[in-house]
């Protein structure tokens, strides 16, 4: 039974906690900057996903990925969660074999996780971001064994050299297994489909699910190939069986993804084989929560503050509290006027005397801080400061004069100020070391000076029969923010579900694009487009010369089939993958050469130039002069469908070509009849 105290009590990476708490408190964070980081862990994604589905927070529907999840608990519930987890982490006392096992399950987890997302893609399964958190979630039961018995269990995996003897050793010990409890919790949240199965079956025999659900053999295979650092022969073998996928094309997605997943661990500062990153980072996230309490307390006063010189004694008190910083100056910047204005606080000069700076380049560090949007240090200025910078350090008594700039968290486009500080070697040092917290404070005083600027239109406005009116329009447009983003994330979630194939995907394509009209009307703000990553350059002669060179020295030769080459002599490269033409050209010479009588014949050929609705391609063509292809089959020749090659065989071939093909931007086109055999054609879009 796995109860919700296990659940709450799962360990985490200290690292990737420190990753996801900066992620939520980020001024820019988003609903996708949010998911994408939360996607690396599997504690946090388990116990958000359990918040979603319980009957607290009043669930109607099925919370089954990370984006629901959070779209359903809001960004507050998921602070929450992260917060409470990371305060637990760091108030328990976990020993070094500890760290350990957590840096190879979270590695492991996250090359499941990638790894089951490329399997369901290339094969077509209609939901990859539900593959994906199985992947991640599959093993999510060996952190609920650790929780109730962490010497023992630690004992367990030590002594465990493959998986199979862990699952024996767990069941002896335990009378379950981390699969039996990772499909339990899932089933817990009574989610729909086979999410539960595929955790509860991922260490069976590969013909033990030759017939299972399309997401039960997907989590198999991934288990298999993230077991271990090398393939071995049964994991390819699994791989054929399961999908028909090759060995160069197994290895290589494999490998890419251990590699991003290495690379995701320096990035965090996380060191798989050595554990002295651990209590570093377990005190690093100490501070990070102890500056979020910080934080949340100056926050408050600055937002009570109802006036000029309240604000300016609110900041005092952050910054000295904060960073043993006991001199200050607040500009203001005056848009219309284009110039900042800063002001002495009484209690440090009844005289208050006022400094004005025009926004204009070189003509202070303040100004220079306002137009970069970047903190500036006397100590990196380039030159002699100027006179106002200089009368500025000494007026505010530092060694060092620093500039932050006041950027809005609700705009970022608008800047309403800059924080000049006067700091000297003791608490200069303490600024470098928490420059976030730093960050997020000089956030919070420009939504109090926002805030103290509405304050003064709502003044002046006060005889003005309109007022009500206005306030309740910028409520509005407020307000209508928030439903407006939800909805297009759920449009995001439902599109990708369809697929780019499905025939209402455009109808959703001008849903969305409307959606974002309203929201650039209501908001004046654009959102980024994200920019696709193309393939590298790719002569297509050389890897159809690498690919039937093999298949003519094996089973060609031993068939007696006649493998003739047709390539055009002026091919230059294209854009494509070099690994996914080889898959492609493999599934279908081996399809060709299956479907032939002995001394059968095979053609392939190339061409450079291939026009086609207006747009250039090169061409490759496969054709053999076999039987032909049934039209009952040839209905539904690019869907995963039954094979018609009869045991051991998936079916899935040409379905996996169809899906490589689309992600080079290609089409592909099948030809065939008895008489004539059957011919492939393939184009891809020409380099320029």
């Amino acid at each position: 039974m796995v109860t919700k105290v296990a659940v709450d009590r799962m360990p985490s990476l200290p690292q990737v906690l420190i990753e996801i708490l900066d992620a939520i408190g980020s001024d820019q964070a988003d609903f996708q900057s949010i998911a994408k980081t939360i996607r690396h862990e599997t504690a946090v994604t388990a116990k958000l996903i359990s918040a979603a589905n319980s009957s607290y927070f009043g669930s109607t529907k099925q919370c089954d990925s990370i984006e629901r999840a959070l779209l359903f608990l809001g960004t507050d519930a998921v602070k929450t969660i992260v917060i409470t987890t990371s305060i637990k982490q760091f108030f328990s006392n976990f020993n070094q074999d500890h760290a350990q096992f957590l840096k190879s399950f979270w590695r492991r987890s996250l090359i499941s996780a990638n790894v089951a997302k490329v399997l369901a893609t290339l094969t077509s399964y209609t939901s990859p971001d539900e593959a994906y958190l199985c992947g991640l979630l599959m093993d999510v039961g060996q952190l609920i064994l650790l929780t109730d018995n962490e010497e023992q269990y630690l004992s367990i995996v030590g002594n465990s050299k493959t998986d199979d003897q862990l699952l024996d050793e767990e069941d002896a010990f335990f009378s379950t297994t981390h699969c039996e409890l990772a499909g339990d919790l899932i089933e817990s949240w009574n989610i729909a489909g086979f999410m539960s199965d595929a955790c509860r079956y991922h260490h069976e025999t590969a013909d033990s699910i030759l017939d299972a659900h399309h997401l039960v053999k997907i989590i198999n295979l991934t288990s298999l190939l993230s077991a271990k650092p090398d393939i071995d022969d049964h994991t390819l073998e699994a791989a054929n069986t399961l999908f028909g996928l090759n060995e160069a094309l197994t290895r290589e997605l494999l490998t890419r993804i251990g590699n991003d997943a290495d690379n995701m661990a320096n990035a965090l500062g996380i060191n798989i084989s050595n554990d002295s990153d651990y209590g570093e980072a377990n005190s690093q996230l100490g501070e990070k929560i102890g500056a979020i309490a910080e934080l949340a307390q100056v926050s408050s006063d600055l937002w009570r503050a109802n006036s000029q010189e309240a604000l300016q004694n609110a900041i005092d008190r952050a910054l000295f509290l904060t960073f043993g910083v006991t001199d200050n100056m607040l500009f203001v910047y005056d848009p219309e006027l284009n110039i900042l204005t800063g002001q002495a606080n009484a209690e440090q000069d009844e005289q208050k005397p006022i400094f004005t700076v025009p926004a204009e380049p070189g003509r202070s560090m303040i100004s220079d801080t306002l137009l970069s949007r970047k903190s500036l240090s006397s100590e990196k200025v380039d030159g002699t400061l100027k006179i106002i910078d200089k009368q500025l350090l000494r007026y505010l008594n530092g060694s060092t004069l620093a500039c932050w700039p006041l950027v809005s968290k609700h705009d970022p486009n608008a800047i309403l100020g800059v924080l000049v500080l006067g700091a000297n070697p003791e608490n200069g040092k303490l600024l470098h070391n928490k420059a976030n917290l730093l960050t997020a404070l000089c956030s919070e005083i420009a939504e109090a000076i926002r805030k103290n600027f509405q304050r003064i239109e709502r003044a002046e406005l006060e005889n003005n029969d309109n007022v009500d009116y206005q306030l309740h329009i910028s409520e509005a447009v407020h307000e209508a923010s928030n439903p407006l983003s939800i909805i297009r994330n759920y449009l995001e979630l439902l599109s990708i579900k369809l697929g780019d194939e499905n025939e209402a995907s455009a109808e959703l394509n001008i849903i969305k694009e409307e959606i974002d009209r309203v929201g650039n009307i209501l908001l004046r703000l654009k959102e980024p487009e994200p920019t696709e990553v193309a393939d590298g350059p790719v002569n297509i002669n050389d890897v159809i010369l690498s690919i039937t060179r093999i298949f003519k020295a094996s089973i060609c030769a031993t068939k007696e089939i006649d493998l003739e080459l047709k390539l055009d002599e002026t091919m230059t490269d294209t854009q494509a993958n070099p690994e996914h033409l080889k898959q492609i050209l493999t599934n279908l010479l081996k399809n060709a050469v299956e479907a032939l009588p002995i001394k059968g014949k095979i053609i392939v050929s190339s061409e450079a130039s291939v026009s086609f609705s207006g747009r250039h391609f090169v061409g490759i063509y496969i054709e053999d002069n076999g039987p032909g292809i049934s039209e009952n089959i040839k209905k539904h020749l690019f869907s995963p469908v039954t094979s018609t090659k009869g045991e051991g065989h998936s079916g899935l071939g040409l379905s996996i070509i169809k899906k490589l093909i689309d992600e080079m931007d290609g089409s592909i086109v099948c030809r065939s009849n008895p008489k004539s055999g059957t011919q492939f054609q393939i184009l891809l879009p020409k380099l320029n």
